[in-house]
């Protein structure tokens, strides 16, 4: 007999089921599918049947009775204690199936140690932005189309109104008429100078979402140009990307993640990983110093109790991984601000768009009312 896994880490699924009996069949094909991915009938080995085929541990009713709590085990080495491969082990396959929802992941020490969670946190952003007894407020550089030039002047305008993070609109990345290096370098340059100006000490994120390595390629090509954060969005590029941006230790720049096309998995559905997991804590266990999501109450469907929970797994104590700072955004604007600090409190990264426009052409003006409202509230 030989252990093929050693420590284990704990996945809790919500199963639709009318009866305990037919949620338990579904539970095991979980257990099967998330693992070996072969008839059990035909495995011959016990030690794969012993170590690697996942565990019930536990499998409770609730709601409704027509659900049912269903917490499996798997070892730690069917991750490979790589990013890609441990969100294979937690809803691979089983995520083609209808009426499964991924609602907790309780860690192992050992994945704690691989995936590092963020670099600097919500109290580095603190500590790099010098922010520290309110609110931060964040500014994007939009829409696409802009010139260059403008983009540079908005960044130029929103130092000087007093944003914490200024970052690239995540569907800029390097179209014609918005080169990446040239975009980066004059947006760093202008934030660059306007901090020496004003005293401030604004990042600016550049979105460095890519195809493969031209992802890696970009993110040291900010670097070099003077940005000093970087954005992906992990949806696309893949969270294994965020990971290494996160590892990478000549980079050495906060990580922003953005939920460009999370929804699939997070909206209401058949089946899918819970918001609060999907664009909170998993972003957070990779590597997101910052995690973008939408706020409730504009364009967007989520309710206040959904957003509370994905801030809730950004910033809750988790042993071995920092904070996350969440970033709510969708439907900021001046005149609800007030509201979702009280719902949110002061460790929040609010993300402003179009309502920073609504005042006129004024942008260092029209980022100091956002900021000013957030120092009021302490």
């Amino acid at each position: 007999m030989k252990n093929l896994c050693s420590e284990r880490f704990v996945v809790t699924y919500q199963i639709e089921a009318p009866t305990y009996e037919e949620a338990k069949a579904i539970a095991w094909g979980v257990q099967v599918e998330q693992t070996i991915e072969f008839p059990y009938d035909f495995l011959q080995d016990e030690d794969i049947k012993r170590d690697v085929v996942g565990r019930l541990e536990s499998l409770e009713p609730v709601g409704d009775g027509a659900h049912f709590l269903a917490r499996i085990s798997y070892g730690v080495e069917c991750t490979a204690l790589e990013a890609t491969q441990f969100l294979n082990v937690v809803f691979g396959n089983s995520s083609l199936q209808p009426h499964i929802w991924v609602v907790d992941i309780e860690l192992a020490p050992v994945l704690v140690k691989a995936f590092k969670g963020p670099r600097f946190g919500l109290d580095g952003l603190r500590h790099l932005t010098g922010t520290a007894n309110r609110a931060f407020i964040q500014a994007v550089i939009k829409p696409m189309g802009t010139p260059v030039t403008t983009l540079a002047h908005m960044c130029r305008a929103y130092v000087l109104g007093g944003a914490d993070v200024i970052k690239d609109d995540h569907g800029i990345t390097n179209q014609a008429f918005s080169p990446f290096v040239e975009r980066v370098k004059r947006c760093a340059e202008a934030v660059a100078e306007a901090n020496a100006q004003s005293g401030h000490h604004t990042l600016y994120a550049a979105n460095v979402s890519a195809d493969g390595e031209t992802l890696l390629e970009r993110a040291y090509l900010a670097k070099e140009a003077g940005a000093t954060a970087l954005m992906v969005a992990p949806a696309l590029v893949g969270y294994g990307w965020l990971n290494r941006l996160a590892k990478e230790a000549d980079l050495g720049l906060p990580i922003i993640s953005h939920p460009a096309m999370m929804g699939g998995f997070a909206l209401p559905g058949v089946s899918g990983i819970a918001d609060y997991l999907w664009m909170g804590f998993l972003p957070r266990l990779f590597g997101a110093d910052m995690s973008i999501f939408v706020s409730y109450g504009g364009r967007f469907t989520f309710t206040a109790d959904q957003c509370k929970r994905i801030h809730h797994y950004c910033t809750k104590p988790v042993a071995g991984i920092k904070a996350t700072c969440p970033s709510p955004g969708g439907g900021v604007t001046e005149l609800r601000l007030p509201e979702l600090l009280d719902l949110y409190g002061k460790d929040t990264m609010f993300l402003v768009g179009g309502d920073m426009f609504r005042r006129g052409p004024d942008l260092a003006a029209n980022m100091k009312v956002f900021v000013d409202i957030a120092k009021q509230h302490g």
